[in-house]
């Protein structure tokens, strides 16, 4: 009993003690306005994930098993308020500067500003009689080394245009009604680069030609007990002068070259995902409303139209995780999805990397760009938040004061006189 009890009792601490860790940890969100005339493509936004996987950390076995430190999470998150589309980041408090620099290094002409927490405008527990909610968490089809459909696919190699595929989620994200609210939240936690060996068997396995499944233990006895039948059966063989040179002069062709094209492409497509830096990343989706207006034909299977744009057949593709679909089929039907609503909306709010499909799977950040980044501005989505004016860095000859330095102290001013009350401080 105690075996079985010990292990149970130092799983649940360690997820409890994780769980405090990230919940103690000072987060901050961010409300990033878009800037009106961009003509940056995803590949700016691939630099500012970048920049977040500079955060991350690695912790001894104590800090990490006993104490429960954990890699600080970062979301990513588009939302419908009512019609309204902003773009948002909560991130920890003490990242706050790593990331409104990269922002601001690829798009100079960005506005942030801190937000106060948008997921208050849901009650923990609604009214399930007066409004609806639908949402789920979208995992990957295919092994995780395996990349879904990236904006480089997007471009028209001959004429060079840019079928952004942001546009169709922000046209669907404009037609939400006013009383109705639809999130998308993308939670990264950085990692470090052990995936990649997965990628490399499975590069190795194509080009080998190997079953995607190792086998069993019957049939690696048969086949072995096969090849030792044909090595013996050829040793008795006996073969002319002539026969021995051809088979001696017989040319082999190496496995790689037989390779069909459409094989070519997945192994490159898989090489290129393990050469940039990966994520653990969850996504989850949620539509609100009022019963009276709420639509899943805007809000469901809308956005699973928009999600398929990045599917392949031959690759991998996003689809929802059943266990954490808002539905229920046979018995109890209304408490489950009731339960099952509640449930999701709370990990939503938590921004838990914990709860929901498992611990998330890997995406790298051309991935996640493709996903989330700002719209170039062929998109016209009237209902965007975009900056309205221009910043622009001071004079260099302006004079720097300290607050509350007297004015004897300060430099003095053209023409002598007093120092003018506008003038930026410095601490």
């Amino acid at each position: 009993m105690l075996l079985i009890g010990l292990p149970l009792w130092f799983v649940e601490r360690l997820r409890r003690k994780r769980v405090a860790y990230i919940n103690n940890t000072p987060y901050v969100l961010l409300a990033v306005d878009v800037p009106k005339e961009t003509e940056q493509s995803p590949k700016a936004v691939e630099s500012i994930f970048t920049a977040v996987a500079g955060s991350h950390t690695t912790h001894n076995k104590y800090k990490t098993y006993w104490v429960g430190k954990y890699q600080e999470p970062f979301s990513f998150e588009i939302v419908s308020l009512g019609g309204y589309i902003q773009f948002f980041m909560r991130v920890p408090e003490k990242n706050r500067d790593l990331i409104e620099a990269a922002i601001y290094a690829q798009y100079p002409d960005a506005n942030i500003v801190e937000s106060e927490d948008y997921v208050n405008r849901i009650p923990d527990n609604f009214d399930t009689d007066e409004y609806d909610l639908w949402g789920t968490e979208l995992i990957l089809e295919n092994k995780e080394v395996y990349p879904i459909r990236t904006y480089v696919e997007f471009e028209h190699q001959a004429s060079e245009d840019f079928k952004d595929p942001m546009a169709s989620m922000l046209e669907l994200l404009s037609r939400i009604h006013p009383d109705e609210d639809v999130w998308m939240q993308i939670l990264i936690t950085p990692t470090d680069d052990k995936w990649k060996e997965a990628g490399y068997q499975e590069v190795k396995r194509l080009v080998e030609g190997k079953p995607p499944t190792k086998p069993g233990l019957w049939s690696g006895i048969s086949s072995g007990l096969i090849n030792t039948i044909r090595l013996m059966a050829d040793s008795l063989v006996t073969y002319t002068e002539e026969e021995q040179s051809a088979a001696t002069s017989e040319v082999v062709v190496p496995r790689v070259l037989k390779l069909t094209p459409g094989q070519r492409d997945v192994i490159e497509a898989i090489e290129r995902k393990i050469s940039k830096i990966g994520f653990y990343t969850k996504i989850r989706w949620l539509y609100w409303g009022r019963r009276d207006t709420f639509v899943k034909g805007r809000g469901v299977e809308g956005f699973m139209g928009t999600i398929k744009q990045f599917n392949t057949q031959n690759l991998n593709a996003l689809k929802p995780a059943s266990k954490t679909m808002t539905k229920a089929d046979y018995i109890l039907t209304k408490k489950r999805i009731t339960w099952r609503q509640k449930k999701l909306l709370r990990a939503y709010k938590l921004r838990s990397p914990f709860r929901g499909w498992g611990w998330g799977r890997i995406m790298n950040i051309e991935e996640l760009a493709t996903i989330w980044h700002f719209p170039v501005m062929t998109v016209k989505a009237p209902l965007v938040r975009k900056t309205d004016v221009k910043k622009a860095e001071p004079p260099f000859s302006l004079p720097l004061v300290k607050r509350g330095a007297a004015a004897s102290e300060s430099p003095a001013s053209v023409g002598g006189g007093d120092v003018p009350g506008n003038i930026p401080f410095v601490e």
